[in-house]
This record gives C-alpha cells, structure tokens and sequence, in this order.
C-alpha cells in the first residue's frame, strides 16, 4: 500500500505542496483544486481520502484523527456528517462531486472527469427535516437556469441515502 500523503490545516481546507498529491489526486480523480502549486482539498475532501488511508492531515506538527477531523468540520458546519455520507455515497457510486454553494446546493456532481458540465445539482436533507416549498422551488428554478438537474439526497436515521429528482412541470 502507498504511503499516505501529508496534508496540513489550513482554516476550512487542508493543502499539500507535494506534486504527487496533484498527480494522484486532482489529475487522476479530480479532488481538489490546485492553487499556486498547491492542491487545497475541502474537510468532506480530506475526510473522505482519510477515511481510505490515502492522506494524513496535520494541524503543525500534530497529526489529526479522523474523529478531531469530523469534529472541527462539525464546528464549521453543523450539516457535515449529512453531507459527508451523501459525499462518500457519490464517490462511491463512481461520480465526481464538488461544492455548489455558487448555485445554492450541497454538490455539483459530474458523471465523469470535469471536461463536461455537471449532470446535476444535490440539496442534503435529512428525513426528518422540515422543509419550506419555497426553498425547494427555488433550488429547482435555480438548476433550471443552469441547465441541470436538481437532486434531493435525503439521509434517513440509518444513514441510507435515497435520491429524488425535483424538476418543475409545466401544464
């Protein structure tokens, strides 16, 4: 097995200045983004190659769990662990996902490689959350005007994702 690739703290992202993190995680399964030299990886990002052995994340000298790493994204972002299990369910499932908050969603998800524009658009919900039509109009209006589909990833209590098509139907 490949020796994980250091990754160190940087506010709500980790970044790693090695050309091999480039190499084997932005040009080969397009995590990430490379900015000036270094590829700087969202906490779902970091938590997800972490959880596979393929990164160590340090905060300085200090070597992170991966529970200290869900617990400072929990802070940041009280939706996380929904949103990471919609994120490793994605991932899993072979597609490319990255962040949509530009569209107002959770993820962008893209079939394959990014040389196309994403298929789709996806909100996390848990199942026992209630929502307002307003907010899901608006989202399926929004992934309308940029010619993708809106998604609803609902996570219920055993933390299986179901997902829904929302589009909007003219009479």
């Amino acid at each position: 097995m490949k020796e994980p690739i250091a990754f160190y703290l940087s506010g709500e992202r980790v970044f790693s200045e090695r050309e091999k993190a480039i190499n084997q995680f932005y040009n080969k399964r397009y995590f990430g983004e490379v900015i000036e030299g270094k590829l700087f990886l969202s906490l779902i990002e970091a938590a997800y190659l972490m959880e596979w052995g393929k990164i160590r994340v340090f905060d300085g000298d200090r070597e992170l769990s991966l529970r200290e790493l869900f617990d400072l994204a929990r802070k940041k972002d009280e939706g996380f662990d929904l949103k990471f299990l919609v994120y490793r369910d994605l991932r899993k499932r072979g597609y490319i996902v990255k962040t949509a908050l530009k569209y107002g969603s959770h993820f962008r998800v893209y079939r394959r490689g990014m040389e196309e524009h994403a298929d789709w658009l996806v909100w996390v919900v848990g199942e026992n959350k209630k929502m307002v039509p307003n907010d899901l109009t608006a989202r399926v209006r929004v992934a309308h005007g940029v010619r993708k589909n809106m998604v609803m990833a609902v996570v219920d209590e055993d933390n299986d994702v179901v997902y829904y098509r929302v589009e909007r139907v003219k009479f």
